[in-house]
């Protein structure tokens, strides 16, 4: 029972109360997804998953802003961008061009073209100096979902790559294989 918006299954007229998981149980693969069809989970039907009410052979496959916008604001992705992130912080303390190389090589599996790694210089330098001097926005934007952010890290600098990380999801490339 992953993340979900706060009185969801009460708008729905279901008389039942949504109970979001705790611990492992909350990072579980989507297949495992509790579903109920009066109330399915918003973020799945807005990457294309089908209503549930009658047998689908195939999916119809969009990209559209609000896809985008999921991968943005929702709890689930904003989390798992800052934990990403903290990732390629542990590994490549002090050199970001590496950070994105393997950024770019476990979300597209290539390389940042010369121009993609300006545009994310640039947005990360952008982001680290408003993170570093806007403090209070730091510890509200790492705070989003369940897992804590680890000992030891520049907080600033993790909001600043998480955001980066962020970006390169909401790439229209990292979600569809053409």
């Amino acid at each position: 029972m992953p993340y979900q918006p706060a009185g969801l299954w009460e708008e729905s007229g279901t008389g039942k109360t949504y109970h979001q998981s705790k611990g492992e149980g909350l990072y579980r693969r989507s297949l495992y997804t509790f579903w109920r069809r009066t109330a399915p989970p918003p973020s799945m039907l807005t990457f294309d998953a089908t209503s549930r009410e009658s047998c689908a052979a195939r999916r119809e496959v969009t990209t559209t802003p609000l896809q985008a916008l999921v991968f943005l604001n929702d709890p689930q992705y904003v989390e798992a961008s800052r934990v990403l992130a903290e990732k390629l912080l542990t590994t490549h303390v002090e050199e970001p061009s590496a950070r994105w190389d393997e950024l770019f090589r476990r979300l597209i599996s290539r390389q940042p073209t010369d121009n993609e790694r300006t545009v994310i210089n640039e947005l990360y330098e952008e982001q680290l100096a408003y993170f570093q001097t806007e403090g209070i926005h730091v510890d509200e934007f790492l705070q989003v979902g369940e897992r804590p952010v680890g000992e030891g890290v520049d907080r600033a600098d993790l909001a600043a790559t998480a955001v980066v990380v962020q970006t390169v999801i909401a790439y229209d490339e990292t979600v569809m294989l053409r």
